[in-house]
């Protein structure tokens, strides 16, 4: 018996979105002016959901989607997925406040890096925690979240890669899946798109499995093994209202925690002033305050 009881599983089969699971699908500027969210980037088809950020004439424009307003406190969540390259892109798997009022965010799986060779796991709490982990996010994987109060444990294809257990959420949170184009200024990302970025860049789910926190009356449930044939996505997609999405800046984990409001942003005795700066500027859109 396991602590967890599962709620709902999306194999994507068919052609169209499950609004029944998904019942927010993003649209409208992204506010670092660089890109839109429109419904027409999600697609599903072939077993699998396909989320696309592409160049387009006017732009970019990439999708989201979410369970909004329907969410949970406390779970595991689970998925297959890849992320293509691409400078200046980015993907987020995340939970997010089911109130879609910011408060908390935990991104389970954010493309900090264009090569996609490690992602960013982070608890956006008080302090800010971030881990990062080696894994080629380009490639299938299996990840896991499995929030419990007072902590939120990671797992890829089986293996725990982080414990984050710093002001973990106590609200009730939503899952999501979003696009991103980056903006010049958003170093942290490696900045925006340049000329080898491609036209089309892709984030692919095979399945998502998301279940209850039931401490001791759980049923086990079965998890995929191989990562999917390729194919080629479907094309059908509904819409539905828009998200809101918070200005993402990460610090490494054993700094936040030490009361130095520098210690964040050091790294070997060394100051990151670059990675400072962007907090400032984060910090700036955010609130109309400058401060670190």
């Amino acid at each position: 018996m396991s602590d967890f009881s599962q709620v709902f599983r999306d194999d994507f089969n068919g052609s169209q979105l499950d609004r029944g699971i998904w019942k927010a699908v993003y649209s409208g500027e992204y506010h670092n002016e660089m890109f839109r969210w429109d419904p027409s980037q999600i697609q599903v088809g072939d077993g699998r959901l396909t989320i696309a950020t592409e160049r387009a004439e006017d732009g970019w424009v990439s999708g989201g989607l979410a369970t909004i307003p329907d969410g949970q406190t406390y779970g595991s969540y689970e998925f297959r997925a890849r992320v293509d390259a691409g400078q200046g892109t980015a993907a987020a798997i995340l939970l997010w406040p089911s109130d879609n009022e910011w408060t908390d965010e935990v991104d389970i799986v954010e493309t900090h890096r264009p090569d996609r060779e490690a992602f960013a796991f982070t608890n956006h709490g008080d302090p800010q925690v971030t881990e990062y982990i080696d894994t080629d996010v380009s490639q299938w994987h299996t990840y896991r979240l499995d929030w419990t109060p007072g902590e939120l444990t990671l797992w890829v294809d089986g293996q725990q890669k982080s414990r984050i257990t710093t002001d973990v959420p106590e609200q009730s949170m939503s899952f999501g899946v979003q696009g991103q184009v980056m903006a010049d200024h958003e170093t942290w990302f490696g900045g925006g798109p340049d000329g080898s970025t491609p036209d089309r860049v892709e984030i692919e789910l095979d399945w998502v499995k998301v279940s209850a926190w039931t401490p001791g009356e759980g049923d086990s449930g079965n998890t995929p093994a191989t990562p999917p044939a390729e194919a080629e996505a479907g094309t059908e997609a509904e819409f539905a209202a828009p998200a809101q999405s918070s200005e993402r800046q990460v610090a490494e984990p054993a700094a936040a925690e030490s009361g130095d409001p520098w210690a964040q942003y050091t790294v070997n005795g060394q100051i990151d002033w670059e990675a400072a700066a962007a907090a400032v500027q984060a910090n700036y859109e955010a609130t109309g305050q400058w401060f670190l």
